[in-house]
């Protein structure tokens, strides 16, 4: 309940601001900043934003993401200064590095004069081994004489000894990085007679030989059983050439065993 209650107190103090500003076009508090509590046009339920490569062909090496920073109070005739950190948790296995999993960002930033906003561009970067391995690091928004921390949401989490405890979750980004690859509701009832057993290697290797975007395989249920068959017949054929090339390095699944495509790529 105790956690329940700060949320709300705190999404009434954000509401009570947006009808002083749309009544009075006031607000006589401090101004502060916050991180937008939507990402990608759907709200955040934590501070917590996930990047798949598995959703990426295996050449694309590095995306952009773009984090809102939100004005909390007026707008101002003058530019106004933050900062962020970037940081991990000493001691965690995952923690992101530099360089190699993420482009170090700009540290300081401007809330310009009459802006409501200010864009942070993050470039995250792919590594060799995300796939048993995610790795993460966090984006801490900084206070300043300017702009302070009035508003976030706040939310319950259990720590790794069982207890909980409430924290702010817009006041930081957790960038989270993998090479998840889901596999497809359709695939158990209509990929499997073409393509054989799921993984996640066969996967990502038809969509880059087909030239597939792997968000659209992931999301079409209206693929057609005739598309299907004719990519797992594809991908058969594709594999034989391959293995008859080099017939001492064979293609490999995730089992180490040699690929196979479905009972239905035959015919």
């Amino acid at each position: 309940m105790k956690n329940i209650i700060m949320a709300i107190g705190l999404v009434i103090s954000a509401s009570a601001l947006v009808g002083c500003e749309e009544s009075l076009d006031t607000y006589a508090g401090e101004n502060g900043i916050y991180f937008d509590t939507h990402y990608e046009e759907s709200e955040m339920q934590n501070d917590t934003i996930n990047v798949h490569w598995g959703l990426k062909k295996s050449d694309v090496t590095s995306q952009k993401l773009t984090l809102i920073v939100k004005l909390f109070g007026n707008t101002s005739p003058v530019d106004r200064r933050f900062s962020i950190r970037v940081e991990t948790d000493p001691g965690d296995e995952k923690a992101a590095q530099p360089g190699v999993d993420y482009v170090m960002p700009p540290l300081e930033y401007v809330m310009e004069a009459g802006k409501a906003e200010t864009p942070i561009e993050i470039e995250v970067l792919r590594r060799p081994g995300l796939k048993d391995n995610a790795r993460r690091f966090r984006i801490n928004l900084v206070e300043s004489d300017e702009l302070k921390f009035h508003f976030t949401r706040a939310v319950g989490f259990v720590n790794a000894d069982g207890t909980t405890e409430t924290r702010p979750i817009d006041l930081q980004r957790v960038i989270r990085i993998d090479e998840s690859f889901p596999m497809p509701v359709w695939w158990d009832h209509r990929g499997e007679p073409y393509f054989g057993a799921w993984s996640q290697t066969k996967a990502s290797l038809i969509c880059d030989v087909m030239e597939i975007d792997r968000e659209d395989w992931i999301a079409k249920a209206t693929l057609t059983a005739g598309y299907l068959k004719f990519c797992g017949a594809f991908m058969k054929r594709w594999l034989d050439e391959q293995n008859a090339l080099n017939p001492d390095n064979p293609i490999l699944d995730e089992d180490g065993e040699p690929m196979k495509m479905g009972i239905e790529s035959d015919r």
